[in-house]
């Protein structure tokens, strides 16, 4: 695939806010999540002669990129990233408002593949199509997952609210 410099800034504007948002999601960490941003981006422009449209879109392809990166990241730091309000500058814990803090906190109660699917969905903001290139599922099959996540979500909400 052959792209100029424009349909390149078309590809960025469209997608980081998306992508970014995924990623500090997930990281917890502005400067992690940016670096992995900026390193899944490089990986894709040095790749892109080797993109098939046929394996899905543009947008999967570097969603999938970027999640690779998570996860050497992981693995090269052998921890997962834990989010503390505390450590983060005034103006942003002045930005966060209670429902941010308890989504974060529903988040943080869902297994693993729920936490996932719930930040592709709703917080990157993807199609179905777009998730199934990117967790090589069938959609059918990535339909039921996300319903059974939600279904975790409100019994875990449910449980709150009755403590």
């Amino acid at each position: 695939m052959k792209l100029n410099k424009d349909q390149v800034g078309e590809l960025w504007d469209e997608i980081t806010p998306k992508l970014y948002g995924y990623l500090f999601n997930t990281l917890h960490d502005w400067s992690v999540a940016d670096d992995i941003l900026q390193t899944s981006w490089l990986k894709a422009i040095e790749a892109l002669p080797n993109f098939k449209e046929r394996n899905g879109g543009f947008s999967a392809w570097i969603f999938s990129i970027a999640r690779n990166e998570m996860r050497m990241y992981w693995r090269k730091n052998n921890r997962q990233v834990e989010f503390d309000y505390n450590l983060h500058d005034i103006s942003f814990k002045d930005e966060i408002n209670e429902e941010m803090q308890f989504v974060e906190q529903l988040i943080k109660k869902l297994e693993k593949e729920d936490r996932e699917l719930i930040r592709l969905r709703y917080i990157a903001d993807l199609s179905f199509k777009d998730m199934t290139k990117i967790l090589n599922i069938n959609q059918v099959t990535l339909r039921v997952k996300i319903h059974r996540a939600l279904g975790h979500a409100r019994s875990i909400i449910k449980t709150q609210m009755y403590e």
